[in-house]
């Protein structure tokens, strides 16, 4: 057994020294059956003495819970006192010792000595608050490195089920440890797009962490120019000393010099990145670029920069697109595209209606890093706009023929790669049967700069043929190819400030077809309007307004109404439809919301598809072209039911004289009329005067005009009218309408 002891205490030399001399920073006696003082507490690096007073004793040490183990040989004690041995306490953590001599142990010769440390980790928990550390702002860094890299938690004694690898800033290995502020956090946070938690959490948090972490001990002074220093995560670290304050890297030391037994923590005002680590998300590195200043302006006009910041991996616990792979062409691509293509500038290719279908080409909701690419990959595009096509060959990589100049710009939801052209583009058929027609967007100040999320849908025949919105003020336009016998549907998407919003529809010859600010009240959201006709031969009656209630405010979810007229279906009525292209209906709410619709002469049909959501509580109510309310079924616990074979529109006759001749190679549109009225079909140039009269045949204004000009009724009071048009050798013609 001595033997055994003298092997024991030898290799706890290896880890203790022992001094020979009994001088020490604390001194334990023993005398029968107890040590005095049996409990107490000493910092790391104090040393303790054991003298013998009484009885013979050993001090066993070797307990397995113990940081380190010591031992002192058994000595026979005496009234003066015999030296056993000196220890130096440099572990933290808690010591048990006893007498193993005989049954003295069982006896209760025990103690306990805890070594208490500031090591770096509870350096950090002071930066928590409530202490005096709290003042150096590193909150989150603090929290991060301490959640990872101690082996206990924050309260220095329960195991921490997060510490990772071996690297413990609770240990006795000696670090430095550069500490980014809580601003500098917020920075890095704002640009990843991410939250605390999810930066937390963050799948290369522990390597970025690492990177901030150095072995061995640098105070401020021995941080010299043009050291670098090799962190835990493997890259290097540069020191640079200027006039105003050392760096590390780029980032400036703000407080140095908090020791900690060891190590020591300087807190700085950047985050450090390591070479070849993600900067930002995929809008940001464009932000970034000093060559995609047009890409840039482009996706923020479409409403497309949130959508480049979204972390869809790691915001679990709110929806985001992406991770996106992003072919950003450069500013020199976008001026020789809109050259090429007969643009006269950047700019009117920038204000086209083509330029979202355009960039909608150049996004992929999807990661492809230049390793992954080979020789006719096909992926698709955003919005199902198309696909990629990838080609490589000796001189390059190409997507859709456009030169990848510069592949693999990493960004933390994707990747950029940089384009030396613009994807080609096949510019859609700009003519129908009947021309083109064109829509112009208002956006009149005092709200959002733009329709802020809202858009205007054209369908012909329930097929969608454009989709668009504006991000300026004033206005722009776009146009759409229209055929003889289609049915032409605008559907307005309010997702903002509907009531700074205003559009109308112009058709090839100048005529407005529609006016949305003609209907309503001033303040209201633009109204949709459905059954436009081009190349009418027979002009319909003119708009019926249909509103749409929900007492739960649900908007009709899931139903519509169809309008059938004796030609055939006049409109298409739908909610919820899938305005974003994500494959599921959108949900839109409202309370009341009214549409325009055109409507042929003789009997029409209501059809009601009743909504999913609480139909009871769902109605509709019907204006005839005069304003008049003729059907009211907006009462509530009844789904509201089909309107069948009701007339709105036919033949009328009035106290206007009856030598006016009445088929006409004119028309007046829209009808019934608001404010303005347009004469279509007169010549350009053609000189007339028009004639108004009242359902009594009294002469109520008169109007000179060239070609197919406007006609100013805003004056007239509501009733029905005759306009006889005169015309230099040309019969004179009549069309009747109705004043709203």
């Amino acid at each position: 057994m001595k033997y055994l002891s003298l092997l024991i205490f030898l290799l706890c030399l290896n880890v203790f020294h022992a001094k020979a001399q009994c001088e020490a920073d604390t001194t334990v006696y023993l005398t029968d059956f107890i040590f005095t003082p049996s409990e107490f507490t000493i910092s790391v690096g104090q040393t303790v003495t054991f003298i013998n007073a009484q009885g013979i004793h050993n001090v066993d040490g070797t307990a397995e819970d113990n940081p380190a183990p010591f031992f002192l040989e058994e000595t026979e004690g005496n009234i003066n006192g015999v030296c056993m041995g000196t220890i130096t306490f440099d572990i933290p953590g808690v010591y048990t010792f006893s007498s193993s001599v005989g049954l003295q142990t069982e006896l209760g010769m025990s103690g306990t000595i805890v070594v208490d440390a500031v090591t770096l980790a509870d350096q950090m928990t002071g930066f928590f608050g409530g202490g005096e550390l709290e003042s150096y702002s590193a909150f989150q860094s603090a929290y991060a490195f301490t959640s990872y890299f101690s082996s206990v938690y924050l309260d220095g004694l329960t195991p921490n089920p997060g510490w990772v690898g071996d690297l413990d800033l609770n240990g006795i290995e000696e670090y430095t440890v550069f500490v980014p502020s809580d601003e500098a956090v917020d920075e890095l946070m704002e640009l990843m797009n991410l939250s605390q938690f999810d930066m937390l959490n963050f799948y290369d948090m522990v390597p970025a962490l690492s990177y901030h972490i150095v072995p061995g001990i640098y105070m401020a002074s021995e941080l010299e120019n043009g050291m670098e220093l090799t962190s835990t995560q493997g890259q290097s670290i540069s020191i640079f000393n200027e006039d105003n304050g050392t760096l590390v890297n780029d980032a400036s030391i703000i407080y140095s010099d908090i020791t900690a037994s060891n190590g020591v923590i300087h807190v700085i005002d950047k985050v450090l990145a390591p070479a070849g680590y993600p900067s930002a998300t995929t809008w940001d590195v464009i932000v970034q670029s000093p060559d995609h200043t047009i890409f840039e302006q482009v996706l923020l006009a479409e409403g497309l920069n949130q959508a480049l910041r979204g972390q869809p991996i790691l915001n679990d616990n709110e929806p985001a697109e992406g991770p996106f792979t992003v072919f950003a062409p450069t500013d020199l691509a976008f001026t020789a595209f809109a050259e090429a293509n007969g643009f006269d500038n950047v700019n009117a290719l920038l204000n086209s209606q083509f330029i979202d279908d355009i960039i909608d080409a150049h996004l992929v909701e999807a990661v492809y890093e230049s390793n992954d690419f080979f020789n006719g990959l096909s992926v698709q595009s955003y919005n199902n706009s198309g696909s990629v096509e990838i080609s490589l060959d000796f001189d390059g990589t190409y997507a859709n023929t456009a030169s990848i100049v510069q592949p693999d710009i990493l960004a933390y939801n994707g990747v950029v790669h940089s384009l030396g052209e613009v994807m080609p583009f096949n510019f859609p058929v700009s003519e129908g049967t009947c021309g083109a027609w064109t829509v112009n967007m208002i956006c009149n100040n005092g709200g959002p700069i733009g329709w802020d999320g809202s858009s205007l849908h054209v369908f012909a025949n329930d097929n969608e043929v454009a989709s668009e919105t504006m991000m300026t003020l004033g206005t722009e336009s776009f146009s759409i190819p229209v055929d003889a016998g289609s049915r032409i549907d605008v559907v307005y998407n309010d997702n903002g400030w509907g009531q700074y919003h205003d559009y109308n529809i112009v058709d090839q010859y100048g005529n407005i077809v529609f006016n949305s600010s003609d209907w309503g009240f001033s303040g209201d959201d633009p109204v949709s309007v459905y059954g436009l006709n081009p190349c009418e031969e027979n002009p319909s009656c003119g708009f019926i307004e249909i509103t749409f209630t929900d007492e739960f405010c649900d908007g009709w979810y899931g139903g519509n109404m169809d309008v059938y007229s004796e030609s055939g279906l006049e409109a298409n009525i739908f909610f919820n439809p899938d305005f974003d292209g994500d494959g599921f209906a959108d949900y839109q709410s409202f309370c009341a919301r009214s549409v325009m619709v055109t409507v042929d002469e003789g009997e029409l049909d209501f059809l009601i598809n009743a909504p999913l959501s609480e139909p009871t509580q769902c109605g509709y109510a019907i204006k005839n072209l005069e304003g008049e309310l003729v059907i009211e079924e907006s009462s509530t616990n009844e789904i509201p039911p089909s309107t069948l074979d009701y007339v709105i529109c036919q033949s009328t006759t009035t106290n206007i004289g009856e030598s006016m001749a009445v088929n006409s190679t004119l028309s007046l549109y829209p009808n019934p009329v608001r404010k303005i009225a347009q004469l279509q079909g007169l010549h350009e140039g053609e000189v007339w005067e028009a004639h108004i009269l009242s359902i009594d045949g009294q002469l109520v204004h008169q109007q000179l005009g060239i070609g197919n000009s406007a006609l100013d009724v805003s004056h007239l009071p509501t009733g029905v009218y005759a306009v006889q048009v005169k015309r230099t050798n040309q019969a004179d013609e009549v069309l009747r309408f109705v004043k709203k």
